[in-house]
């Protein structure tokens, strides 16, 4: 366990080496609240934070409003005993108030996970939907509100065409109302919505970011995404089990540089602004299954044109020319690092 804590205080301390922390200045003594902070991208913020205050002296405040505080709180106690951080347990459908004194927002909560798009689609579309609605509303009150931050999803552009490389902001794809799947990618559109709305009627200062997919620490290996169910088969030993040739093609980002990237939009992205957030470079699964493989012994196979038949192929990848323009962001980490960091965590965490 301890392996696996000083791992992901290596990749925190990493990602905000050489400057890269003064481009979150803006931050310093601030209170932060932050909506499904005890999920991937609200641990990995709390990681960044505490390198932030224990190293560079932030003196920032953060306070978690989460249905499942006490896991993290008894999962990871490096960070559930911090006396900076206090949490706060609630269902964001419900969500009335923040701190009165929080100046910064970052609303992640959200149920993201692709097997309750099927099973309940309802649920999904009332937690994401009315619960930015809450959030902003609440937000909305506070007396000295610096930004929200909202996260949204790649998933809002709709199909990419094959012979478009990277999605810009500006790209508006067709998405199927009257299929039960796209709740999820529906509930995060009219997320944007209703934050555009806010923006109109209150001017709340709101920035978008759309993010894209990610590998890393803390997440959840059970979650099934492709990354996670290649390195979940290959630790089990095999085999890796694609649907359709493998042509699919994806990108994926390091947790801390998602993270970071977070805060760079939460201290300097400009209100009313949409950014992606993800690498903008592709990979196709079967090459990414091959790629997770390299790192165990006996090396697992690979199996494709597995299920459905006829599985349509299909990418999805971001441009970052807004964020590294806009933001001056770019990946530190690149995606074979990226892999190897996560697969020595899981296995830090099997070490007794």
């Amino acid at each position: 366990m301890q392996q696996a804590i000083e791992l992901v205080r290596a990749d925190a301390e990493a990602v905000l080496a050489g400057g890269r922390a003064e481009a979150l200045a803006e931050l310093r003594g601030q209170h932060l609240f932050v909506t499904g902070g005890t999920g991937n991208l609200g641990t990995w913020l709390l990681e960044l934070i505490k390198v932030l205050n224990e190293q560079h002296a932030f003196g920032m405040r953060v306070t978690v409003y989460s249905r499942n505080a006490r896991t993290l709180i008894s999962r990871w106690p490096h960070l559930g005993s911090l006396g900076w951080l206090h949490f706060q347990e609630g269902d964001i459908r419900y969500l009335a108030e923040l701190p009165r004194d929080a100046q910064y927002v970052v609303h992640a909560a959200a149920l993201t996970d692709r097997r309750l798009f099927a099973s309940q689609p309802g649920l999904v579309a009332e937690t994401n939907g009315v619960g930015t609605l809450r959030v902003l509303r609440a937000a909305n009150l506070l007396e000295d509100l610096r930004k929200v931050v909202l996260l949204s999803s790649g998933l809002v552009y709709g199909a990419q065409p094959w012979e478009l490389p990277r999605i810009a902001e500006d790209y508006a794809g067709p998405l199927r109302c009257d299929d039960v799947n796209a709740v999820y990618a529906e509930s995060k559109r009219f997320s944007e919505v209703v934050a555009h709305a806010a923006v109109s009627e209150t001017k709340l200062p709101v920035v978008i970011l759309r993010p894209f997919a990610f590998v890393g620490p803390y997440q959840s290996l059970q979650l099934p995404w492709a990354v996670t169910d290649f390195i979940r088969d290959s630790i089990n030993g095999g085999p890796i089990r694609i649907m359709g040739n493998g042509a699919t093609v994806r990108s994926i980002m390091y947790a801390s540089d998602y993270a970071y990237w977070v805060l760079v939009a939460l201290a300097n992205g400009r209100v009313r602004e949409t950014y992606n957030v993800g690498s903008p470079e592709p990979i196709d699964l079967l090459s990414l299954a091959r790629l997770i493989t390299q790192y165990f012994s006996p090396v697992p196979p690979v199996h494709t044109c597995v299920g459905q038949t006829g599985h349509a192929q299909n990418r999805l990848v971001p441009s970052i020319e807004k964020a590294a323009s806009g933001l001056g962001l770019g990946l530190t980490v690149p995606l074979a690092t990226a892999i190897q960091r996560t697969v020595a965590w899981h296995r830090y965490l099997q070490t007794p």
